[in-house]
């Protein structure tokens, strides 16, 4: 707390000493001295918590004063413009929502262009404009363009909190539980291999119990036979052991020799509208059987759950040296296909596509079918891989959903794992490319605005400096003491932006008025004309730059070689 409380001293101090430097070159009163120390004050202190709110009070202040100077000789207070761009970078930083700052800007500058009009009246309104948007164009490299880099620094920061870490927690805790389904999976291929092993060691036990007994053989024959059945009795147990260990309580399946017909008449006894398709009937290994068994039993088990009342049509057939099994089914009846009823909807398919179950992605189904998060299509993926073969699963593509393994009759070589892509890594990149056209916001954001305003203020100095020409004749045909009607229906309808101040001198008392002999960039001398009491009391021609004016050979004005003259006197 030390250490903050002591950067924000310095940071003031720092902030302070430009004002103090420029308010004493421009003999400042006190009083604005202090009121700007003040605000810095106060600003520096809410940079942290209300960032925005402390930078809407130094540009206040600063309207306030540039209102106030505005067509005097006290020149640009630039002062506090190192204050405003550092507040407006915090600001981008730790307020990143845009209507704030947008209407606080807003606000600043019409309230600028208010008082500029309110407190210098003397002061033409199209050279109050033009100034107006002269400051607006500098602004934007001020204000918005610090704000800009700001907030995509704070996207950037997004990268490193705590969210991202709590996105791969979430990821990881998803992945434990699919790793669990597959260890699930691997349980029932366990209990799976009790039931055919352990009834094939029985049949050994049973026969060698039968020579156990037989008295045709000699003694040491049945000794070993003794010795047979015992063995087989023992890897029973033994056997028995393991797959109690391996067992899952959640691992449950029905009878182990069910075969995938009897598994299909006990689900349309229970009002599945189910109906199998059957190609060929060689023997299949014992684990390839109970793989397909299992592929069969979850694929009817998710269409009576997810899509109720559809029809479904399992397929087995065995091409080759592999059996292919495929389950489809409908959407639910009176559902259309992009309604939820067959798995999901429109938007969830389209996320998911159709997945690929090997890869053990979450949500494998398109919509969560088949468990919590897609986990019961992620065991059936791992029963299909560990008897070599695989499984696809998504939705189709005229509604409905589709299960299709295909798996070596024999069995094969347990095929190697697919690692799960990180959603968390892919949301990261998307938010990095985020950032990076945040970044190319920021620079082409304030370029583009002030091209546009460029273009306004030029576009508005030339409609004024066209319209604010005086011809050569008319200004001749004024004569002093007109009144100022008559004088002003020669006039233009405004008059010249940037008219000369240097060396110009005139009574309080007078009005004046300069215009352009012609069109703005042709000429180096303008003409004034000054009014007291309602009538004209002096016409002259003054130079406008450097450079010695080059006048016509006109009556009533000098010619090239002569110097400006002022007709008239105060």
């Amino acid at each position: 707390m030390k250490w903050t409380r002591a950067g924000d001293l310095g940071l003031w101090a720092g902030l302070s000493l430009l004002v103090l430097t420029e308010s004493g070159a421009r003999n400042d009163p006190l009083w604005m001295r202090a009121g700007c120390l003040a605000v810095l004050a106060v600003a520096v202190l809410l940079r942290r918590s209300r960032p925005v709110i402390g930078l809407s009070l130094v540009i206040a202040t600063e309207v306030v004063i540039l209102a106030g100077s505005l067509g005097t000789t006290m020149g640009v207070p630039i002062a506090l413009i190192p204050a405003i761009s550092l507040l407006s970078y915090v600001s981008g930083r730790r307020e990143t929502r845009l209507r704030p700052f947008v209407l606080m800007c807003s606000g600043e500058l019409a309230a600028l262009l208010i008082l500029s009009l309110a407190v210098h009246r003397d002061v033409p309104v199209t050279e109050a404009v033009l100034t107006w948007l002269l400051i607006l164009l500098l602004s934007l490299l001020v204000v918005v363009l610090p704000w800009l880099i700001g907030r995509y620094r704070a996207q950037q920061a997004l990268l490193a909190t705590a969210g991202w870490d709590r996105a791969e927690r979430i990821e990881r805790e998803h992945r434990m539980e699919i790793a669990q389904e597959r260890l699930r999976e691997r349980s029932r291929i366990a209990e799976d291999m009790h039931d055919s092993v352990g009834h094939e060691l029985s049949l050994i036990a049973l026969r060698a119990a039968a020579l156990e007994v037989d008295a045709e053989l000699p003694e040491r024959h049945r000794r070993a036979a003794t010795e047979l059945r015992e063995a087989a009795a023992t890897a029973t147990e033994r056997l028995g052991e393991i797959i109690g260990v391996l067992r899952d309580g959640e691992a449950s399946v029905v009878p182990a020799q069910e075969t995938v017909a009897e598994l299909v008449d006990r689900a349309a006894a229970s009002g599945l509208a189910v109906k199998l398709v059957q190609e060929g009937n060689s023997e299949l290994s014992p684990m390839v059987d109970r793989a397909v068994h299992r592929v069969v039993q979850e694929s009817l088990t998710n269409a009576s759950k997810h899509a109720p009342g559809a029809e479904v049509v399992v397929t087995v057939s065995q091409v080759g040296d592999q059996v292919e099994v495929r389950v489809l089914n409908d959407a639910a009846p009176g559902l259309a296909s992009t309604e939820r009823g067959g798995h999901g909807t429109a938007a969830e398919r389209g996320r998911h596509g159709s997945a690929d179950a090997r890869a053990g992605e979450p949500g494998a189904d398109g919509s969560g079918r088949g468990g919590s998060g897609g986990r019961g299509l992620a065991g059936l993926a791992e029963r299909a891989r560990l008897v070599g073969g695989s499984l696809r699963a998504g939705a189709r593509s005229g509604g409905g959903f589709e299960v299709l393994a295909r798996i070596p009759r024999a069995g094969g070589r347990v095929e190697a794992e697919v690692p799960v892509e990180s959603g968390a890594a892919d949301e990261r990149a998307t938010v990095r490319r985020n950032a990076r056209r945040g970044l190319i916001t920021a620079v082409t954001v304030p370029v583009a605005i002030g091209a546009v305003v460029g273009l306004v203020a030029f576009g508005y100095y030339m409609i004024v400096g066209y319209s604010s020409i005086l011809r050569p004749a008319d200004y001749d045909a004024l004569r002093l003491g007109q009144p100022v009607d008559q004088v002003e229906a020669r006039l233009p309808a405004m008059q010249m932006v940037g008219p000369p101040s240097d060396g110009v001198e005139q009574p309080k008392e007078w009005s004046c008025r300069f215009y352009r002999p012609d069109a703005p960039f042709s000429t180096t001398y303008a003409y004034r004309l000054c009014f007291q009491n309602g009538v004209l009391v002096a016409k002259s021609v003054i130079q406008t730059g450097s450079v010695q004016p080059e006048l016509p050979a006109t009556e009533g004005q000098p010619t090239a070689d002569d110097e400006p003259t002022t007709e008239g006197t105060p």
